[in-house]
């Protein structure tokens, strides 16, 4: 079986525009994201749960050798994984569920711009 991340580089490879591509699946977790806090529970845990293995797919790439980013980018989405990682690491109720969509947000219209 092929790892996520090899599977994530043949769908790069694939794409012809990765950007927009890759702002789509951040957009789809934000949309889960912001319908869920209007739904149950449930639906709640499974959008932040997409939201994590999100970041810790965004932090696995930008710790990858092999990433073509220059190094102060990927020094600067490392941080910012890890802020989100140490949020969602905090127990539902505490999470600052706005501060998440609004870095997410920003991320995916950074992809698009």
């Amino acid at each position: 079986m092929r790892s996520p991340l090899d599977v994530y580089r043949t769908t790069r490879l694939l794409a012809s525009n990765t950007k927009a591509l890759e702002a789509q699946v951040f957009r789809r977790v934000l949309y889960q994201l912001e319908t869920a806090t209007q739904i149950s529970g449930l639906e709640q845990a499974k959008a932040l749960a997409d939201l994590r293995l999100l970041w810790v797919t965004v932090l696995g790439l930008v710790t990858d050798p092999d990433n073509h980013l220059s190094l102060s980018v990927q020094k600067s989405l490392e941080q910012l994984s890890q802020a989100v990682l140490a949020e969602l690491d905090l127990p539902a109720a505490e999470q600052n569920k706005s501060w998440l969509i609004e870095v997410t947000t920003q991320i995916a219209e950074g992809l698009e711009g």
